[in-house]
């Protein structure tokens, strides 16, 4: 049987600065790393709105983004 273990937890944030000439999003993205893996998806939002907060376009998604080690 397979075990695995959570190694890595990343957290990648996407703003919309506006729209390109066909009137389709232009999105930017900002990743953070080394988020505690034992982080819980509430703590993970309340943290992406804080850091959110601080940016100058308006959030329009987030993405939790987690790495596993696979092993026998």
């Amino acid at each position: 049987m397979a075990n695995e273990i959570l190694e890595a937890v990343t957290i990648r944030l996407e703003f919309e600065t506006g729209l390109d000439e066909k009137g389709m999003p232009i999105v930017k993205r900002k990743s953070f790393s080394n988020v505690k893996t034992d982080a819980t998806s509430d703590e993970i939002l309340q943290a992406s709105a804080t850091i959110a907060g601080l940016q100058l376009y308006p959030l329009s998604k987030v993405a939790q983004i987690e790495t596993t080690v696979l092993s026998h």
